[in-house]
């Protein structure tokens, strides 16, 4: 019982975490965020399944210091906004961070030619596509010049793109909350190639995907980078 249990028994870290709890008025949301904020590493809930090491599921701010800030809907400060760099999202062993603006402010074609040599026909295997890094890199050589992607983002491959999609809803609510571009109910481009003219493409709005010729159609492109965390 609660009321034979001995306080003084709790270790430092222990202690550590009662103290922010009771300064977060017994707001186990708040203290969470507040540990991870000063920290930069996860303090499991109860009830969420997590190992040792892991960042539990759900919406992150993703900061310049490399630290992650869980989501959870809160208005966010001026100080964590001017830090945010995208919104991670985690589900199980997936996990990406969406960049807070797209690649270029209007629809552009994906490639300036054809090429590439990493193709996926089939439609199960494309859906299945996690590697959006290594897809983007091989169409570097022919990339469309105004899609302009920092050292560490890469175009999302199919099945990131579908991961974004069914999270389309939270990770809006977090780009929003943080002053980024939200996603729009509109086609964009992933970097899964279907041949050396066409590649796949997926609907934010109805999660249809199709293929079609990469140097000639027009979509948007949104990047993503690795969800980097000292707890993943």
């Amino acid at each position: 019982m609660i009321t034979d249990f001995n306080f003084k028994n709790l270790n430092d870290l222990y202690k550590l975490r009662l103290a922010i709890l009771r300064g977060c008025n017994f707001n186990a949301k708040k203290a969470l965020m507040a540990w991870v904020f000063v920290f930069g590493e996860e303090w499991p809930v109860a009830g969420e399944k997590t190992t040792p090491g892991q960042s539990a599921d759900g919406i992150y701010l993703m900061l310049k210091d490399g630290k992650t800030l869980p989501f959870d809907g809160s208005p966010v400060s001026d100080s964590v906004k001017q830090l945010c760099i995208g919104v991670g999202v985690k589900e199980g062993p997936k996990a990406i961070t969406v960049s807070l603006h797209d690649a270029c402010k209007n629809d552009t074609s994906l490639t300036t030619d054809k090429g590439g040599g990493r193709f996926i026909q089939d439609w199960h295997e494309a859906a299945a596509d996690w590697d959006g890094q290594a897809g983007t890199d091989d169409l570097k050589n022919i990339l469309h010049p105004g899609i302009k992607l920092d050292e560490k983002e890469f175009i999302p491959s199919l099945g990131q793109l579908y991961f974004i999609y069914l999270h389309f809803n939270e990770i809006n609510k977090a780009l929003e909350a943080v002053g980024g571009e939200p996603l729009r109910n509109d086609w964009y481009w992933s970097s899964t190639e279907y041949s050396a003219a066409s590649a796949w493409y997926l609907g934010l709005n109805s999660g249809c995907m199709f293929s079609c010729a990469k140097a000639a159609t027009q979509y948007r492109v949104r990047p993503v980078s690795a969800f980097l965390s000292a707890n993943l």
